[in-house]
């Protein structure tokens, strides 16, 4: 049996992070939702349905019609329960989570109909307990449960790399697991509040400190002096250094100098400059509000820490200050005195001073300019997807 993921209504709630990807390649704990999918259910995705202008890049197949398909929301990470039910359901037999549905089993499918795939079930399973992604501070505010479970599940039965040189840890080995080829010398592993996974590659200078549960990517380097508290997740080939706090920080990202960033997520390509920080607490101790894209305006929540949301390919200069849950959209250059607006649309350049747009070519050219430096290549694709985003206002 062949499973497809799919974005929901939550594809739109999750802006900026989604303005340029699936929900599936949301990262958060060890893996994306699609490679945790993938690694429960023990086989690849067969396909993934998202928006038009992102299916070129992400979805595999030109099929018309599906046969013998489990059709998964993937705004829903999976669990043991899930997986057991998800294997037993039969011809249009469905799974709930309160109203929302998860999956659904289907004979056959067109893709002209998918929309309409959940008319008709024939029976309905319900599930008490699941973590539903539907809206992006979700990922960073669950990602120190989504680690310690991730470490258990994925873990399991493997045996951990040993740490060369001459270094500090603290608590249980089997709270750490590291896999091959990686760089630390004088360094603190601290594993008492939750597990450390470091996966091959990666390069930890001197005098960094790493306190679970945390875990980071291959081929990622932490720079002199690095501090990584709990709940943090760094994704492959990030530059880091200074204090990370219950942050997520998505693949080839960079905040290498000093500074805080906390109750955060950076998307690729992103860097901040020298100095920067981010604010993750109002000085009345209030809850916050947060930018809505829909309703164009912002909204209150129930969460008081939450720091910066920062789409992919934006960046920071030296000493820019983050206030308190603040939007940064997709293409960003942000400088200047003084606090930046709360929310700022995609391709923009400034900061509290910010009127004017940056061009198209000029977004192209620093993407691609920071691509190469990684050996990667912009390619056509990647360019139809920020000049789809380009030509929308206020996004």
């Amino acid at each position: 049996m062949n499973f497809i993921l799919y974005d929901g209504t939550e594809w739109k709630s999750l802006f900026p992070i989604t303005l340029t990807r699936p929900v599936s390649e949301i990262r958060l704990g060890l893996f994306t939702i699609k490679e945790r999918w993938e690694k429960y259910i023990g086989k690849n995705a067969y396909d993934i349905i998202t928006q038009p202008f992102l299916s070129k890049k992400y979805s595999k197949k030109e099929d018309s019609f599906f046969e013998d398909v489990l059709l998964i929301n993937s705004s829903f990470l999976p669990n043991e329960e899930l997986i057991q039910i998800l294997f037993s359901l039969k011809e249009n037999e469905t799974i709930f989570f309160k109203e929302k549905m998860i999956a659904i089993k289907k004979n056959f499918l067109g893709k002209k109909d998918f929309f309409s795939f959940s008319k008709k079930c024939k029976k309905t399973y319900s599930i008490k307990e699941v973590i539903h992604i539907q809206y992006p501070w979700d990922i960073f505010s669950n990602n120190e449960t989504v680690l310690k479970k991730d470490f258990l599940f994925f873990t399991k039965g493997k045996k951990s790399c040993s740490l060369l040189g001459d270094n500090h840890v603290l608590c249980f080995k089997e709270q750490i697991f590291l896999e091959e080829d990686i760089k630390a010398n004088n360094i603190v592993l601290n594993a008492k509040f939750g597990p450390i996974y470091i996966e091959k590659g990666v390069e930890i200078m001197e005098g960094s400190v790493i306190r679970g549960p945390v875990s980071i990517g291959k081929n990622t380097i932490l720079n002199i002096g690095s501090k990584i508290y709990g709940g943090t997740s760094i994704a492959t080939f990030c530059k880091v250094g200074g204090e990370i706090f219950n942050s997520v920080i998505f693949s080839y990202s960079n905040k290498v100098h000093d500074g805080f960033l906390g109750n955060s997520i950076l998307g690729e390509w992103c860097n901040l400059g020298a100095g920067t920080n981010i604010s993750n607490l109002r000085n009345d101790y209030k809850k916050v509000t947060v930018w809505n894209y829909e309703k164009k305006d912002f909204f209150p929540t129930d969460l008081q820490f939450f720091g910066t949301i920062m789409g992919d390919h934006s960046k920071s200069a030296i000493n820019t200050q983050f206030n308190t849950a603040t939007i940064v959209g997709v293409g960003d250059s942000i400088f200047g005195y003084g606090f930046p607006s709360r929310y700022i649309p995609s391709f923009y350049l400034g900061g509290i001073q910010r009127k004017k747009r940056i061009s198209f070519h000029q977004v192209c050219e620093t993407a691609e300019i920071m691509m190469n430096r990684r050996n990667i290549r912009f390619s056509i694709l990647d360019k139809k997807i920020l000049e789809y985003l380009y030509q929308l206002l206020d996004i």
